[in-house]
Order: structure tokens, then C-alpha cells, then sequence
């Protein structure tokens, strides 16, 4: 049996920390001793040295959504401590990666969509099934998932609750990348998570809430963030270093700050 410890396990690739979703056994389902220990490493992971995060699954599952044998709980507690954690992903200060080892299903899924980005490999499968249980999916499903590929393929994945391989997905925007061999899914997701993370944390972090916020807004609205959020980076003493590098001719070194 996997003890709570264990449940989700951390292992730092130089930069780039990568937690693993450690239920095999029951294809790493949701229950809330893994949402526990998610949010506790993630609580270490926000004020730490590292630079980016990953977040993969043991065996032939990345998450197979949620654990149906643990049902005792008020369901609207369990949705919305899952949409803080998804909200919190969404918004994490570092660069995220769901490197997807294989079925990305229902709560995984959705996990894996609140990510900044998502790699998977050739065999992976990734749908969100509720509709088959009579069920819609409510950990944030219903609204990531049509960002990301738009209203009428998302209506189409979750109304007929049939998964997409990975190739597809990353035909419709649900994937970034896909990884033929499953052996370099790892090294592949934390080399994509540094590329996009090693530059100042505070740049990054206005462009992501830009985008993310900005897609919300009248685009005269969604300008007035890009000013605001603008002249403060600009103000920055990244910014600063960033500039005077680039006329020493030099590589800039970031303190984020």
C-alpha cells in the first residue's frame, strides 16, 4: 500500500522540480490524500530555488480522475478544493509542464489543463468521460478545456465523453507537444519547462496573467492590462538588467526583481 508520504513524490532535475502522482495502483486517481500532498509540495515549490515544475503520473496513467470508492464527502467541498488547486496552477508563480505518461482522464484531465503547458507521449489518452456517468465534469472542465481548443470542440469531447489520442490533441491546441518515445517524456517536459522558465520570473508572470486574464476582456480593456502590467516589468530591476545587458553585448543576469 502507498502511504500518504508517498502518494505524490518530488524529484529535482537540476532547475526544474518534478512531482509524481504516485498511485499506480488505482491509475493515480483523485482522492484527498493526493490533493494534500500536491498542495503541500506545492506550498515548498512557490518559495524554493527551482524554476519550473512538472507534473507526471507512475505507471500507465497520468491521472485517471477521480477515485470513486472515496465518496463519503460533501462533493461541492471536494469541487472546491480542487478549483483552488486549479485556480492555483493556473496562476503559480513558475512555469508548469503536465508531462502525460498515459491516460489523462475526467479530474486529470482537467489538472493537466490548468498546467501552463502539456507534453504527451504517443500512447497517452485524454478525455473527460463524466457525461457517461451522467455527470458533467466540475473540476474546472467545463471552462479550461473550451480556452484552450474553443467552444464547439470542447462541446464535442465532453458531450460525447469519448478521449482523443494525443496526436489529435495536439492537432486541436489541448497538447503542446508530443513525445514518441515514453522513456524521454521527462527529460523532454522539464527541458520544455526551463526553456520557457529561465528568464525573469516577474516578465513571465505578466505575460501569462495577460493572456490568461486579458482573453476575458473587451480588447480595449484587455490593452489597459497589457499598459498597466507593462510599465510596471518595465520599472523592474530585471528590466533593467535585461537592457544594459543587451548593449554589453552580454547575457543578463535575472534576480527576479
Amino acid at each position: 500500500m502507498t502511504t500518504m508520504q508517498q502518494v505524490v513524490t518530488r524529484e529535482d532535475h537540476g532547475a526544474c522540480v518534478v512531482l509524481t502522482l504516485n498511485r499506480p495502483e488505482a491509475l493515480n486517481t483523485v482522492t484527498d490524500g493526493l490533493l494534500e500532498a500536491l498542495e503541500q509540495h506545492l506550498d515548498v515549490i512557490e518559495k524554493d530555488a527551482s524554476r519550473a515544475l512538472v507534473i507526471t503520473g507512475q505507471g500507465r496513467a497520468f491521472c485517471a480522475g477521480s477515485d470513486l470508492n472515496e465518496r463519503d464527502g460533501d462533493p461541492a467541498v471536494r469541487m472546491a478544493r480542487v478549483h483552488r488547486l486549479v485556480e492555483r496552477l493556473a496562476t503559480f508563480p513558475k512555469i508548469s509542464v503536465a508531462a502525460l505518461n498515459g491516460f489523462a482522464l475526467g479530474g486529470g484531465l482537467e489538472i493537466a489543463m490548468a498546467c501552463t503547458f502539456r507534453l504527451a507521449v504517443a500512447t497517452a489518452k485524454l478525455g473527460l468521460p463524466e457525461i457517461k456517468l451522467g455527470l458533467i465534469p466540475v473540476y474546472g472542465g467545463t471552462q479550461l478545456l473550451s480556452r484552450l481548443i474553443g467552444q464547439s470542440r470542447a462541446l464535442q469531447m465532453m458531450l460525447s465523453g469519448e478521449p482523443v489520442s494525443a496526436e489529435h490533441g495536439e492537432r486541436i491546441g489541448l497538447v503542446d507537444r508530443v513525445v514518441s518515445d515514453g522513456n524521454d517524456v521527462l527529460q523532454q517536459a522539464c527541458a520544455m519547462a526551463l526553456a520557457h522558465g529561465q528568464y525573469s520570473l516577474p516578465a513571465q508572470q505578466a505575460i501569462r496573467r495577460a493572456v490568461r486574464e486579458g482573453a476575458d476582456l473587451l480588447l480595449s480593456e484587455a490593452l489597459r492590462l497589457e499598459r498597466e502590467l507593462g510599465q510596471v516589468v518595465s520599472s523592474s530591476e530585471d528590466a533593467q538588467e535585461g537592457l544594459q545587458a543587451f548593449v554589453e553585448k552580454r547575457k543578463p543576469v535575472f534576480k527576479d526583481r
